[in-house]
């Protein structure tokens, strides 16, 4: 697995290729700063991801997979592992104590990694009306 800096290229094609289809209706999405890393294995972008420091000490974390993840899988507990390196690697760099998330209710696969990531539901009824389809998160935090 390789991680890089993103591009606008790789986050248009991962909305293009997500592994939730319902990413593709979402309002155009941009790399919003340089914390933004491409994930590579087998030479495919398998997904975006980064960290955006809300104030000193608190990030906001995302990560949008492809469809082959499901494939090849990324979801594997080797694969986790780099993923979850990967973010401490962002977190500690951007002198983070305090990272969140929002996760789908409706995604059990990325409430299942999320979990395995270390985060924990603050938010266990969810937060209604959330996403841009009008669908319900749950947020997560992990405090270092």
């Amino acid at each position: 697995m390789i991680f890089r800096k993103a591009t606008q290229e790789d986050l248009d094609f991962v909305r293009e290729n997500p592994y939730e289809g319902v990413l593709k209706n979402y309002p155009y999405l941009q790399i919003p700063n340089e914390n933004c890393i491409a994930i590579i294995f087998q030479d495919k972008i398998v997904g975006v991801g980064g960290l955006s420091v809300i104030w000193e000490g608190v990030g906001w974390l995302w990560l949008m997979l492809t469809a082959d993840c499901k494939k090849d899988g990324l979801f594997g507990i080797i694969a986790l592992s780099a993923i979850k390196d990967k973010i401490d690697e962002l977190l500690k760099d951007n002198n983070i104590k305090r990272a969140q998330a929002t996760v789908r209710t409706d995604f059990p696969q990325a409430i299942k990694m999320i979990e395995f990531l270390g985060f924990k539901n603050e938010t266990p009824d969810g937060m209604e009306a959330y996403c841009p389809d009008g669908a319900k998160s749950y947020l997560y935090s992990r405090i270092l």
